[in-house]
């Protein structure tokens, strides 16, 4: 469970995030970029202007879960990417890509309620504030398709980036959580 709790700090999702709105710049496809970029920092800072205001509250102290935020908000997002590129003959990579980043978002809420971390109360709301993300994400402005080749180039550099950011996860979220406060 700690893996997959891993797998939405803010220190993991941060180097990939950046790798991957970088490639969408460099492809040109910056409607998408910033509607991607869009949502998940509206998610975040939503999150945590929502933290800062029940912070004296004892029966909502966590409250949203800012890791089921970040994973529907970055990993819903991507999601959303994937299927712009449009279907190609060979539809059989949508459900398993729809399917595993699905799995990640809702086995991330399921790892911080058995981690002891949060209520399902804070889990619930992280997927409501994520959800605000990802409907950024999807906004008509950039709904159009991301250019030919991006899925391959997206793909590419989450291979190359996942590596990175599990090994700078550590010291890039003890970084993170030493200048914002959460």
């Amino acid at each position: 469970m700690q893996l997959i709790s891993t797998l939405a700090t803010i220190g993991f999702v941060l180097p990939l995030f950046l790798a991957l709105v970088g490639v969408l710049l460099a492809r040109r496809d910056y409607g998408v970029a910033a509607a991607w970029g869009g949502g998940v920092m509206m998610a975040l800072l939503v999150a945590l202007a929502i933290r800062g205001v029940l912070r004296g509250d004892p029966d909502l102290p966590h409250f949203p879960s800012g890791h089921v935020t970040l994973a529907v908000a970055f990993y819903g997002g991507l999601l959303a990417i994937y299927l712009r590129g449009g279907l190609n003959r060979d539809r059989t990579a949508v459900p398993v890509i729809l399917a595993t980043l699905a799995a990640i978002a809702l086995l991330e809420g399921v790892s911080r309620i058995l981690l002891t971390e949060h209520t399902w109360v804070d889990v619930l709301g992280g997927f409501a504030v994520g959800s605000l993300g990802l409907l950024a994400t999807g906004c008509p402005w950039a709904v159009r398709r991301i250019r030919a080749g991006s899925r391959l180039w997206l793909a590419a550099t989450l291979a190359v980036a996942t590596p990175i950011a599990f090994m700078t996860v550590g010291w890039l979220d003890g970084l993170i959580r030493h200048w914002v406060t959460l």
